[in-house]
This record gives structure tokens, C-alpha cells and sequence, in this order.
């Protein structure tokens, strides 16, 4: 790992050892270490999807979406889990109604910190999409991301074998740990295509379209095509390299009734690493909005299933109600892992706003199904 040229401390390698599973998802080895694993990852992918893909800016029903995420991963393993914050916000920029092709924009930042090293990464991107209206039923769309990342850690924190004085840690002594930069800053860019079919041309997209309806969303986005260098030592490079993604999630409306099976996935692979991530949602139409009452907003709940592979079983539960949407999920640690987690992966929490509201009748002026 590059962080650490000298030998460390037993007690701090396992620390290391149990963060770099973490960032690998227990993945096939074969990487090069700690900079492949820095991409920040959510379990509710489908609450991210300008991190996904830069071609899903502006690719909703509706005028404009805002999204907030939080995930705390890791606290049964260390005192110093990962927490991740994200947030965006996107919408289209059509304004002439009588366009069938449009320009999405939106703007996404996150930030995580983990570990007893404080190792925090920032990335902010800003994303711009072109929508294709190839006939009825379905648009192809491509995007780019421009942006950065920054990362820092707090070397006062680290512990190694020259600070052991023959009984336990003194913090008296030197790391002996000798880092040039303590926090650097890097551009990032990325670049997406996808394709969406659905059958209707009505703004429902988050309520299914209607019971019946159907919709498929594939996509493949290729992450840091500039590899930006991702190491705190002047003298050793070490660049991030490109990740692939693919990408999909679909909607199937179950005839006669108020209930859709929703699949949806993405692989991800990076440096012989690769995330897996698959499973669908079951959704159910609790209730339209109402015409008369400004109160009864439309609502629905759905319930998912998803794993990721060698990793991490993965319940979900998505409440709509009217423009926001809740989110909350679990991970079931599955790995060789979960004999010290025992089990215990970590939670994650999205709240989704789309206006206007998607229950409603009014068609957005993207007219995207």
C-alpha cells in the first residue's frame, strides 16, 4: 500500500488491512493497491445516478431533482467507520415544448472520511447530457463530467513500530513516516452513454408510467479517463485508473394491478477489480394524486432485494410521497469478513425531491417518459 513505506504496528496493519476490504468490496485481488479502491459506492446505486453515469443528467420525469445520500459502513469492525455524504442536483434546459431533443445539467459533490489516518476524499463534478429522441418510445443520451477530487489525511495520527517502547505506543517518539503532502487536489473527468426505451411519452417514470407500462434504461460510463494521480508521496505516482461501468435498470407494470417489478444492476471494473451489483425492486401504487385535494399527493412503497456479489445481501425500502421519496437500506456482510463484523455491513439513507410531482397529471417539458 502506498501510504506506508516502513513497517507498522500489527494492531494498525489490520486496521489497514480491514479498510482496504472495505474499498475492495471484497473483490478478486490483483489491484494495486490503496488507489484503486478509492471510488466512493452506494448500495441504493439508483439514488446516484449523475455518479453513475454522466448521461442520466437531466434523464427523469420531470423538471428538476435534488438528491441527498448519507452511508455509515464498517462500525462493528473499527471506532472510525466510513461515512459517506453526497448530493446533487440536475434537471433539463429545454424550454421550447416543441423540441424533441434536450441538454440535461447538474452538479454533484460527495465526501467521505474513514479510518484512524482521518483519510478523506472530496469530489465534485459537473455533468452535461444530450438527450436524442430517436423515435416514440425511446432516447438515446450522452454525457460528460468535469470535476475534482481532493483528498487529505492527519499523519499526527499514525502509529508505527518506532513509536513502541517496549511495553505499548508512546506517542513521544517519531512516526518515522515521512509524507511530502498531507492532502492533494486532482482533475477528474468522466463520460457515459445510455439508451432508454419505454412505452408511453407521459413524465411518469418514477410512478411506472402507468400500471402496465413498461420501461428499460441501459447505460456504460467510463470513470477518471484523465487518471489522476492518487498518492500523498512526491516521489511515487500512483494513478487512478479508468473505471468502467455498466448500468441498467428497467420497469415492468404488472397487469391488472397496482404493482411493478423493477430489476435493476451495474458492474464496475477497475485495475482486475470488479463490483457486481444485482437485484430488483417491488414496487406498489398506494394511492394517485388526487384532483380535488391538494393534500392527497399520490403515493407508493417499494420493497428491494439486491447482492452484491461476495459481499453484502442488501434489503431495501423506497416511500414515495408525491415529490420526495425515502430511501433506506442495509448491508448484510457476507464476506470473509463477517466473522469480525459479524454480519454488520452498514445503513444508507436517500432523500430524493422531483418536481414537478410526479403523480400528478401535468407532463414535464422534457416530455421523457
Amino acid at each position: 500500500m502506498n501510504l506506508f513505506k516502513k513497517s507498522i504496528s500489527m494492531k494498525n496493519l489490520i486496521r489497514i488491512l480491514c479498510i482496504s476490504l472495505v474499498c475492495w468490496l471484497s473483490l478478486p485481488s490483483g489491484g494495486s493497491g490503496w488507489a484503486s479502491a478509492q471510488d466512493m459506492h452506494f448500495s441504493q446505486f439508483t439514488m446516484v445516478p449523475l455518479q453513475l453515469d454522466p448521461s442520466q443528467a437531466g434523464k427523469f420525469g420531470g423538471d428538476s431533482r435534488a438528491i441527498i445520500n448519507y452511508r455509515d459502513q464498517w462500525s462493528s469492525v473499527t471506532s472510525n467507520p466510513f461515512r459517506t455524504y453526497g448530493a446533487s442536483f440536475d434537471m433539463h434546459f429545454n424550454k421550447n415544448a416543441k423540441k424533441d431533443n434536450f441538454f440535461g445539467g447538474g452538479i454533484t459533490a460527495y465526501s467521505d472520511k474513514a479510518g484512524n489516518l482521518s483519510l478523506g476524499t472530496t469530489v465534485v463534478n459537473l455533468t452535461v447530457a444530450y438527450h436524442i429522441k430517436l423515435d416514440q418510445s425511446s432516447y438515446l443520451s450522452a454525457g460528460v463530467q468535469a470535476g475534482f477530487l481532493q483528498s487529505s489525511l492527519s499523519i499526527d495520527k499514525i502509529r508505527s513500530d518506532n513509536q513502541f517502547d517496549g511495553s505499548g505506543h508512546n506517542d513521544n517518539f517519531a512516526s518515522g513516516e515521512n509524507f511530502n503532502n498531507t492532502s492533494f487536489f486532482e482533475p477528474d473527468f468522466a463520460v457515459g452513454v445510455s439508451y432508454t426505451y419505454g412505452d408511453n411519452t407521459t413524465n411518469q417514470v418514477i410512478n411506472n408510467g402507468g400500471f402496465g407500462g413498461k420501461k428499460v434504461n441501459v447505460g456504460a460510463a467510463i470513470h477518471h479517463v484523465a487518471s489522476p494521480n492518487f498518492s500523498f508521496l512526491n516521489e511515487n505516482k500512483d494513478n487512478l485508473d479508468f473505471r468502467y461501468v455498466l448500468h441498467t435498470n428497467t420497469s415492468f407494470g404488472v397487469g391488472g394491478t397496482n404493482m411493478a417489478v423493477q430489476p435493476s444492476g451495474f458492474i464496475a471494473y477497475q485495475q482486475k477489480a470488479m463490483d457486481v451489483v444485482l437485484g430488483s425492486y417491488f414496487r406498489y401504487n398506494l394511492k394517485e394524486k388526487s384532483k380535488y385535494s391538494q393534500f392527497s399527493n399520490g403515493a407508493a412503497m417499494s420493497f428491494g432485494v439486491h447482492y452484491r456479489f461476495g459481499d453484502a445481501f442488501i434489503p431495501s425500502l423506497l416511500l414515495e410521497m408525491g415529490s420526495f421519496a425515502v430511501g433506506v437500506s442495509y448491508d448484510f456482510n457476507l464476506s470473509g469478513l463477517s466473522t469480525s463484523s459479524n454480519g454488520q455491513g452498514g445503513y444508507e439513507i436517500s432523500i430524493r425531491y422531483v418536481s414537478p410531482n410526479p403523480f400528478g397529471t401535468r407532463k414535464s417539458q422534457a416530455r421523457f417518459f
